[in-house]
């Protein structure tokens, strides 16, 4: 009974073995797998800041709307005005007198560069946009010539005009209409900040 308990001890202790490597191969092949599906892609970014207000030419108060008044097809539209400062009080391009737009103010605890950024104008009606971002204290602004939208389409330009805290800055825009007539049309203009 005894020689017949050792072999069957022998075969089982074999069996044993042969499991436990296969379910340590298994457990290895494993390992691997796990090692494989526990990497990852990381992505980070920045956002630019919205902290740069548009406000009155006087007053802080905000600005929701800048017009530019009616014009022949192709003309160029060089006196818009805001919805604060009104129609009474429109942009002035001057060698001694002139007048913005509209004032940039940063409201960031910190110095930020500018960005404009323009949508696609609706309906095909501006040809082009251009800019003037300038100190307030400068009055000889009598062209407006640096280029916001070359073609009436969305645009993002970054001026390398920057902003200390609570500065401002004055904003001029001029918009060179298209061929087209009897149209009205409309672009979102958004002012964004990055840190230098």
């Amino acid at each position: 009974m005894q020689k017949l308990m050792r072999k069957m001890l022998e075969k089982m202790n074999i069996a044993v073995v042969l499991a436990l490597v296969l379910t340590m191969a298994g457990g290895f092949s494993g390992v691997t797998y796990v090692l494989a599906a526990n990497t990852a892609t990381q992505e980070a970014s920045t956002a630019t800041a919205s902290t740069i207000s548009v406000v009155g030419k006087v007053a802080d108060s905000a600005i929701t709307t800048i017009t530019f008044p009616e014009g022949a097809p192709s003309a160029t539209i060089s006196a818009p005005y805001n919805d604060v400062d009104t129609v009474s009080d429109a942009q002035v391009l001057s060698g001694t007198v002139s007048e913005p737009a509209v004032r940039l103010k940063n409201t960031s605890g910190g110095t930020l560069n500018v960005t404009l950024e323009i949508t696609t104008w609706t309906n095909g009606v501006a040809a082009s946009e251009d800019y003037e971002l300038v100190d307030t204290t400068d009055t000889t602004i009598a062209s407006v010539a640096s280029v916001l939208s070359a073609d009436g389409n969305a645009a993002s330009v970054a001026t390398a005009v920057s902003m200390g805290t609570g500065t401002y800055k004055a904003l001029y825009l001029e918009l060179a209409l298209s061929s087209v007539a009897g149209k009205t049309g409309a672009s979102t203009l958004t002012i964004l900040g990055e840190t230098p």
